[in-house]
């Protein structure tokens, strides 16, 4: 049977929790009826009750983590999100047409609505970074939080235009639903302009992972037991990937070359994107910036442990037999030759699962990145930049505060509590729930995604977070030349960031 299924499948489980230590507090999207003796969304369990929680289910026990929230009635007001036009997915569902995605937020938005009795809404846009500035300039109030991709930050924060979250009540950043591997970072000196959340469906689809194809690793005689084993010993490093990696080859066109029409072992595009970034987490390197003060920084990005990474990366980009390095420049041909059945092993972000890879005949499963060695302390990753994360315009009247501060604290809530659990639900019930070993990987790799604070501004630190990306691309592994050009401009680039933070 052809693997669609699977595919769309396996997209619904990586909307899991940010966290796996999280991931016990689940909540079951079916247990909302309150004729069914189980807690609500919005009423979770007293401590009266007499419930055994070790015999619930993740999912019901997620239910039960109460969002603290106020009772408060706010007189049918609308509640509106600005937000980029093709992330509208992760606010507002028209009407329910039994797609999973539309339907949970559908309904997680019904249920906020008739608690609070507000509106919710959304108001597309192009650029929504460069919209709140807009409309912050023109002291209009059209919209109470925005949502922008995360490497556009810098323009909002840098015009001076957002709220500082922490000032905002009833937002409780220690809740499950926040992403503590995002906003902790982020954080400097009492001061969180940008947020990321269960809210923000974006940032579990953009989440990279090893994929790989069974047919191929069986060929070559590897089982994906095999590979899981790897995984759990602690032992799946890159020198293992390219020891396997570089075993295949097949010259499918026999002329001698490696080209798109071959088999092989891994794959990577020659094109600098996030594809190449995703090593700054793997290989346990990032951040690239630590703030400790307004003149107490260090950029850690040149030094030897990114020289070893790099050597490292470029080794298994351009010196392996079984690599292919496309020199086509577009990216988008990775996912295809992996869907083709042309590559064993290549990093993908989980949204291929309902993009390219819906047309994938042969059967695939997924692994963490691998370690720089044995020795490091666990698997990471991270997301593609363009994940969401969300900001309060200054126009937001004070009056209002609370109000907006309700309303986003609920909706991550119910996302954390339902939205995610009823993607996990489907793919409980899938043919994916009878390989356990795939679970506990995708769990592993939700854990351990490292979200880089420095993307947000690095278009304005001299594309610190892109250098890996640029020189391991052009097989460049000359760190401490590279930092001698542009070590002044730097300096001066990452001051006046501070002083956004630090300044009056």
């Amino acid at each position: 049977m052809k693997r669609r299924i699977l595919s769309l499948l396996l997209a619904a489980l990586m909307l899991l929790p940010a966290l796996v230590s999280c991931s016990e507090k689940s909540a079951d999207p079916q247990s909302n009826d309150p004729a069914s003796g189980e807690p609500t969304a919005s009423t979770p369990a007293s401590s009266e009750d007499e419930i055994d929680e070790s015999q619930l289910s993740p999912a019901e026990l997620r239910q039960r983590i109460p969002d603290n929230l106020p009772a408060n009635d706010f007189g049918g007001r609308d509640f509106t999100v600005c937000t980029e036009e093709r992330k509208f997915y992760e606010i507002f569902s028209e009407e329910l047409n039994g797609e999973t995605t539309n339907d949970s937020v559908y309904d997680r938005n019904i249920r906020i609505e008739d608690r609070f009795n507000v509106k919710i809404g959304t108001l597309a846009n192009s650029a929504p970074e460069n919209q709140v500035n807009t409309s912050v300039t023109s002291g209009t109030h059209d919209f109470d939080i925005v949502g922008f991709v995360n490497y556009k930050t810098y323009t909002p924060v840098t015009a001076g235009v957002l709220y500082n979250w922490l000032d905002i009540p009833l937002v409780d950043l220690t809740q499950p639903w926040h992403n503590q591997l995002a906003n902790g970072d982020a954080t400097i000196n009492g001061k969180l302009f940008a947020i990321n959340s269960d809210l923000s469906i974006s940032t579990l689809l953009y989440t990279y992972g090893m994929f790989f194809n069974y047919q191929i690793m069986e060929q070559y005689g590897y089982s994906s037991e095999d590979l899981y084993n790897l995984v759990f010993e602690g032992v799946w490093t890159v020198d293992k990937l390219k020891e396997i990696s570089s075993g295949i080859w097949q010259d499918t066109n026999g002329n001698g070359k490696h080209d798109a029409e071959d088999i092989h072992g891994y794959a990577v595009t020659s094109a600098g994107v996030n594809t190449h970034d995703v090593w700054l987490a793997a290989l346990d390197i990032s951040p690239v910036l630590t703030v400790s003060g307004e003149d107490e920084f260090e950029v850690t990005f040149f030094n030897d442990a990114t020289v070893s990474a790099l050597e490292l990366i470029a080794s298994l980009y351009h010196e392996s037999e079984g690599t292919f390095f496309d020199p086509s420049g577009d990216w988008r041909k990775i996912p295809a030759y992996f869907a083709n059945g042309k590559v064993a092993m290549s990093q993908l972000y989980f949204g291929e699962t309902t993009e390219s890879l819906t047309v994938m005949e042969d059967t695939y499963g997924i692994l963490p990145l691998p370690k720089f060695s044995e020795t490091q302390d666990g698997y990471f990753t991270n997301c593609w930049d363009q994940f969401t994360v969300f900001a309060v315009p200054l126009t937001i009247p004070s009056d209002d505060i609370d109000f907006v501060g309700t309303i986003y604290e609920v909706l991550s809530a119910e996302s954390y509590k339902t939205v995610f659990p009823a993607y996990y639900d489907v793919a409980l019930k899938s043919r994916y729930s009878a390989e356990p070993a795939t679970a506990q990987v995708v769990d592993l790799i939700m854990a351990g995604r490292k979200l880089d604070f420095t993307f947000q501004f690095g278009e304005k630190l001299t594309r610190l977070p892109y250098l890996f990306r640029d020189m391991v691309v052009a097989n460049d592994t000359a760190v401490a030349s590279k930092y001698k050009k542009i070590q002044k401009s730097l300096n001066k680039q990452i001051q006046s960031f501070l002083k956004i933070y630090f300044g009056e």
